[in-house]
């Protein structure tokens, strides 16, 4: 069973981060130290974004499940604790993933595992439990998840020194959460155009489908209509506007699939609707299965059995209309 932190060191553990707060608020980062030489030097302390110190919480730190099914107004103080460890392990549960492939990134390339692996690929093996190639995927998605959770500052030229400002009219973009496969769905964009771009096209498809979090498949049914650059090569406006119009498309497809699931009129309409469609876009089954045999002659004879064994069914079954 977890033990449960109590009242005092909770209150104590507050009063740290208030001070903390006021120490960030006040532009320092941490309390300075003087070593052997009379510099100051700012002790190192556990830092997360933003620059507050909260250490990693681990499991036995948060405190047992109590049961309030009627619960209502204001929080008290040891609820406000107790959410605080909650929101601080939410966060740190959705940054877990980039922030590992991180590590993976500085320990692989800085060859740091030579101290206690004879290869790479051991070490991967060992603290990650996967391949070398899945790996350096996360690696790379985890460049595009680190973007996306902190926004670079909105840079202003003047007096021809760069500078960072805050203003009302100009706003840094909204950290996001992407996951793992959104990130990895996003590879041909960050192969093709950069790991920024390939943030931007995360945060226009989040801001077309009005959802901070989109779903792998989103993502990849975005990208799979996304011209490679050796192909046709888009300037990175084209790029986000062809981006958000296939967005906005893939948020109406989902919308009508959700209202297909209760309306049983929309959902036989669907079905009709995706048969034009593969007629359109084929020409016809029969021409279908043969460009499909020419690639894979047995997995389009599997398919071909299926559909045919399901268009019996549905004639058999279809009224005299």
């Amino acid at each position: 069973m977890s033990r449960t932190i109590d009242p005092a060191e909770l209150r104590r553990q507050r009063k740290e981060r208030r001070a903390a707060k006021q120490a960030d608020e006040g532009g320092g980062a941490g309390e300075l130290e003087s070593d052997t030489s009379g510099v100051p030097a700012v002790r190192d302390e556990p830092v997360i974004a933003q620059g507050r110190p909260q250490p990693m919480i681990r499991l036995e730190e948060l405190p047992e499940v109590i049961d309030a099914p009627d619960a209502t107004g204001p929080l008290t103080e040891d609820e406000e604790e107790r959410w605080e460890l909650c929101q601080r392990s939410f966060r740190q549960f959705q940054q877990a993933w980039w922030v590992a492939a991180k590590a993976l990134s500085i320990a692989l390339r800085g060859r740091l595992w030579r101290r206690d692996y004879a290869t790479a690929e051991a070490f991967i093996k060992d603290v990650a439990d996967m391949s070398t190639s899945n790996a350096y995927r996360q690696i790379a998605g985890a460049e595009v998840a680190a973007l996306l959770a902190s926004p670079p500052r909105i840079e202003l030229e003047s007096n021809d020194q760069s500078r960072m400002r805050d203003s009302e009219a100009v706003r840094d973009p909204k950290p996001l959460v992407i996951s793992q496969r959104a990130a990895e769905a996003l590879t041909y964009v960050r192969e093709d155009y950069g790991a920024s771009v390939a943030a931007d096209a995360y945060r226009a498809v989040a801001e077309a489908t009005g959802k901070e979090k989109v779903s792998q498949k989103t993502i990849t049914g975005i990208v799979q209509q996304l011209p490679r650059k050796a192909d046709e090569e888009l300037s990175e406006e084209e790029l986000q506007d062809r981006i958000r119009t296939l967005a906005m498309q893939q948020a109406k497809r989902e919308a009508a699939e959700k209202e297909a699931t209760t309306d049983p009129v929309q959902a036989f309409r669907a079905y009709v609707d995706a048969a034009r469609e593969f007629s359109r876009k084929t020409r016809g089954m029969a021409a279908a299965y043969e460009k499909a045999a020419k690639v894979d002659k047995s997995r389009a004879d599997k398919l071909a059995s299926q559909l045919r064994d399901h268009l019996a069914h549905a004639a058999d079954n279809f009224p005299n209309v």
